[in-house]
């Protein structure tokens, strides 16, 4: 498991993000300034739920937030003449308590004597716990799960969140959660009984609708190789993306098929390796007349080289 810190997601003005049937973001960029920014302080390569998910949740969070706060004046003795505004004030005083313990990768425990260690993401391990076998978990926990939130602080931290099975709520934020997609396949789910539903049924709900990644099919190479392999190539800026996603090749064709050939070589592909690491990065030209099989090696091969030595030393 590969973990990344201080992951920002960033919403640019113009930016348009949907999630399809499937559960796959796509988004058309916008070219105005940022208009919100989500920093994850750690993100590992096993999160279940796209952080992209993540961040727009939160944005929207923010951005109900800077409503209110504009429309609430400062704390002074004319604001008690103003109608709804000790209401309008408790609303936003408690999302922005929520919203600090929804993330779960920004959650630590506080050690005596120690600093603050988000990398070993307590919170996010307490989540996964929540969908080991044999657990029966309440509606909001497995909303909270499908949206990467964090399941852990409902009760605690995140107390008297409102049901979201029925009616749409009055609340812009609380309408926010209850229009999502997720939400609305947990309402419709016959799964869900007495507001309960088990891990089991949560995990088949969630990769039917695709609202939890799922590994692609016929990656054979280790995971530890596979991380390692990653994880050189996006230093050395070869791909983008993320690791449980295709990866996207940046750099010339023909050092994508003399990539191919030194993983066989080295018996980390087999005998159709061309074919087999197409399961991990995508062919930047894959309808070209030439396959990769039938490119002549680049004249200059030292950075994959050295990339596979470091795999295999």
């Amino acid at each position: 498991m590969i973990i990344k810190e201080n992951v920002a997601f960033a919403l640019v003005e113009g930016d348009s993000y949907t999630l399809t049937h499937k559960g796959k973001i796509t988004q058309k960029k916008g070219k105005g300034h940022i208009t919100c920014e989500v920093v994850f302080r750690t993100l590992n390569t096993d999160r279940k739920v796209n952080y992209n998910t993540t961040g727009l949740i939160i944005c929207e969070i923010k951005r109900w937030i800077k409503i209110y706060t504009k429309d609430v004046p400062p704390d002074t003795e004319k604001t008690t003449y103003l109608p709804n505004s000790k209401k309008a004030k408790e609303y936003i005083d408690k999302w922005i308590h929520w919203e600090s313990a929804l993330i779960p990768e920004n959650s630590a425990i506080n050690e005596i004597g120690f600093a603050v260690d988000f990398t070993k993401q307590h919170f996010v391990r307490l989540n996964d716990k929540l969908l080991e076998p044999n657990k029966l978990l309440s509606y909001n926990q497995a909303l909270f799960l499908l949206l990467g939130l964090n399941a852990i602080e409902l009760g605690k931290q995140i107390r008297n969140f409102p049901l979201l099975d029925g009616d749409k709520p009055n609340e812009p934020i609380e309408g926010f959660f209850w229009e999502t997609l997720q939400n609305h396949a947990l309402k419709s789910s016959p799964f869900v009984v007495n507001g309960k539903i088990t891990s089991e049924d949560l995990i088949t709900l969630a990769e039917t609708n695709g609202f939890f990644r799922k590994p692609l099919q016929n990656r054979n190479i280790p995971k530890d190789a596979a991380e390692k392999l990653y994880k050189a190539l996006l230093d050395r800026r070869f791909i983008t993306g993320e690791f449980n996603d295709l990866w996207k090749w940046a750099e010339a064709r023909n050092q994508l098929a003399y990539l191919a050939k030194k993983l066989k070589q080295k018996r980390i592909l087999g005998g159709e390796c061309h074919k087999e690491l197409s399961y991990y990065i995508q062919d930047p030209k894959p309808h070209t007349k030439k396959p990769l099989k039938n490119i002549k090696d680049p004249a200059n091969t030292s950075a994959i080289d050295t990339i596979v030595v470091k795999l295999t030393g």
